[in-house]
């Protein structure tokens, strides 16, 4: 997301902006709407008391951080006052732990960050109204946005409008927290009687750590968690992880098992509405992102605002600029979310190709990535991987690519394919001079496999034609009458 605050002039005439939800997306828009329309009337409404939130750490990037220094610095610089960070990320499984660092997060507890965003709003005028449940959209406002979150009541009253798509994912989570502070965000995989059970944990204060518990419907299940009460949840996760937990508790917050619900909408505006944060949108939380997308909303909305005439035009800026950023979010996540689900595919694994796999699980991360991170790390990655496909001798290891592959009884030199480029074209069948060249030239630079394209020959017999289609692999035949 790039943000662009300087030099820019205010459009807009004085409004009345009313924000329903008083979470980090609402707060953060009102912060940063006074600051690009100062003499509005804003007015941000939450459904809460004062103090109130649930859930327990939020995790920034460093280049989202980067966004809210430049959006805000005042906030910015509480928020980096606060916050834990860490550069690492563990992967525990079988009994191992493999480490991969340079990831560089930052984690705050949520309830500071509200705290400070509502401090911001106060010192710059922006009224804030707690216990206010919302039912009816005040319609004398020139601007009603709906950070009502995930269960958005705005968003299901223009349903029809909107047309939210929400699906809800395969497995079962709850959201914990420790006085176990772990020093990284730490993976730990464990199975028992009952199945397979993931934790995402990290630390987000100095005396707290966030402690996800995952796990699929059947392990749940199995698990007796289905009809479980709060404390049961508890106790299971804590005799489970004892030994992650080193006699620390784990500690509940309404923390119900529920299925992740990816939420997606066709449009974000509506006459003078429009959604942010996850009433508009969600992310996994296997990502870390569903804050930072709502924050980052509220910077791409406000400043919308800063530079456009009119309300209208406002709202499709603010859609044109933000919509892709977030689909490509959201289909990281996804495929995150989809490696968890189908994560019983991959317990058979070693712990190296385990954690390489889940450290690339969203597609974001390569192995050039981690190598830029963790060059040690990757180093380790290869060794393990040479070691394991005839390369034990050769120092230092090659890089995955160029180790031997076997497809049964054929035995491939490196794992460079070139694919059929579809564009020969044999007469009678008969390969010619291009093939011979085009083909020779791709097999003699390095590539271990060569695919060639169909060549189509025809035969005629007595009383039908007989087509012989060679891929050079196996022939299939058809004949026609």
């Amino acid at each position: 997301m790039t943000s662009h605050w300087a030099n820019v002039t205010i459009s807009l005439s004085p409004m009345k902006l009313v924000v329903v939800g008083g979470g980090p997306a609402g707060l953060y828009f009102g912060i940063l709407a006074r600051k690009a329309l100062p003499n509005s009337d804003i007015t941000i409404l939450e459904k809460n008391a004062p103090g109130v939130t649930w859930g327990w750490g939020v995790v920034f990037s460093d280049e989202t951080l980067e966004n809210f220094e430049e959006a805000d610095p005042e906030s910015y610089h509480q928020i980096t006052e606060t916050f834990t960070q860490w550069d690492d990320i563990d992967v525990h499984f079988k009994g191992r732990m493999i480490r991969s660092g340079g990831h560089r997060f930052f984690g705050i507890r949520r309830m500071r960050l509200l705290e400070i965003l509502q401090k911001r709003c106060v010192q710059l005028g922006v009224r804030l109204q707690f216990s206010r449940e919302i039912d009816r959209i005040d319609k004398s406002a020139d601007l009603i946005v709906a950070a009502d979150g995930i269960n958005s009541k705005i968003r299901s009253q223009y349903s029809e409008v909107f047309r939210p798509n929400i699906l809800s994912g395969k497995n079962k989570y709850t959201w914990l927290a420790t006085t176990k502070v772990f020093e990284s965000f730490k993976f730990f995989i464990r199975e028992n009687e009952h199945g397979l059970f993931i934790v995402h944990a990290y630390p987000f204060d100095k005396d707290m750590s966030t402690f996800i518990v995952e796990t699929d419907e059947c392990s749940w299940r199995k698990a007796g968690l289905e009809n479980a009460t709060e404390q049961e949840t508890v106790s299971y996760c804590e005799t489970l992880f004892q030994n992650e937990l080193e006699g620390h508790p784990l500690l509940s917050n309404k923390s119900s098992w529920i299925s992740f619900r990816r939420v997606k909408n066709e449009a974000w505006h509506h006459q003078n509405i429009v959604l942010i944060g996850d009433a508009a949108h969600t992310a996994h939380f296997s990502i870390g992102s569903g804050t930072k997308l709502a924050m980052e909303d509220s910077i791409l909305l406000a400043q919308s605002l800063k530079e456009n005439n009119s309300i209208p035009e406002a709202l499709h800026a603010y859609y044109d600029r933000r919509w892709l950023d977030v689909a490509k979010l959201q289909r990281a996540a996804e495929v995150s979310q989809t490696f968890f689900e189908d994560i019983q595919r991959w317990k058979d694994f070693d712990p190296e190709p385990f954690a390489f796999k889940l450290l690339c699980r969203s597609k974001r991360v390569t192995h050039e990535n981690l190598r830029v991170r963790d060059e040690k790390y990757i180093a380790q990655v290869d060794r393990w991987f040479a070691d394991h496909n005839g390369c034990k001798d050769i120092t230092p290891a090659p890089p995955p690519m160029f180790t031997p592959f076997s497809l049964r009884e054929l035995r491939l030199m490196n794992r460079i394919v070139v694919s059929p480029m579809c564009q020969y074209s044999a007469e009678d069948g008969t390969p010619d001079d291009w093939h011979l060249v085009h083909l020779g030239s791709r097999a003699i630079g390095g590539a271990a496999l060569v695919f060639a394209e169909c060549i189509v020959r025809s035969i005629f017999l007595p009383g039908k034609e007989l087509w012989i289609l060679c891929t050079g692999t196996r022939a299939h035949t058809s004949a026609c009458n």
